[in-house]
This record gives C-alpha cells, structure tokens and sequence, in this order.
C-alpha cells in the first residue's frame, strides 16, 4: 500500500510573499521615521518649558537677595530692558529672550509678583505659556 504524504514541501516563496513581506518592512521603518521626529520636536518643546520655569526659579531667587525692593515692587517688568536699577534683571530677561525668543512680563499685584513667559513654539505651531506666582 502506497502512502501518501500530506505536506508537500515547499521549493521557494512567491513573488506576492517578498512583495507583501517589503511593504510591511517599509510601513514599519515609515512609523519610525514619524515617531522619531513628533519625539524631537516634543524634547525640543520640554526643553523650552523646563528652560522657562529655571529662569522663573532664578528671578525668584533674585528677589530673595533683596527682599526689601522686592516688597515695595521693584522687579516689576514690562520690556525687555529688566526693572531699572537692577541689573540682574536685565541679564534675566536676555536669558530669557535667548532661550525662547520671547521677554518676561513680570506683575506686581497685592503683594504678589506673577512672571509670565509666553512664546510662540514653531514646532508644534501652537503657543506656549509659563506662569507662575510668588509672594516675597
């Protein structure tokens, strides 16, 4: 009696195999591609927050070195050139425009300063914003 076997071996792949075995391949290395560039443009974004809120930090600390102008409102700041008289100021705010092309406003209101940094983030072509408050 003669027995057959089931299976048959296989000699090679088809062309439609290597063809459909290359488009997954491309659309993989394709959704690569675009998560690595959405991810640089976030770490880009992050860096930029995480610079603006530093910065925040460092005015804050400032105005601890000298409570008592900073009682009485002398870091207010609504330009470039920093709160007259001081010159740290003025640094601050260059640091600031360096890191995101934008100046500080910085608001004496009842006791309390309110530094806000709001810049334009090109990447993402969506505005970014940075506020934070402090009572000296």
């Amino acid at each position: 009696m003669k027995t057959t076997n089931k299976f048959t071996k296989q000699q090679g792949t088809s062309l439609l195999e290597v063809l459909i075995a290359v488009l997954v391949l491309a659309v993989g290395i394709l959704g690569i591609a675009g998560l690595q560039s959405v991810s640089l443009r976030s770490t880009n974004t992050a860096h930029e927050r995480a610079m603006a809120v530093i910065l925040t930090e460092t005015l804050f600390e400032v105005m601890r070195t000298n409570p008592d102008l900073a009682r009485a409102g002398g870091f207010e700041m609504t330009t470039c050139a920093g709160a007259a008289g001081i010159a740290a100021t003025t640094a601050w705010q260059e640091d600031v425009k360096q890191a995101t092309s934008e100046c500080a406003v910085v608001e004496w209101n009842d006791g309390v300063y309110t530094v806000t940094i709001d810049w334009a983030d090109q990447r993402l072509n969506s505005n970014s914003v940075v506020v934070m408050e402090v009572r000296p």
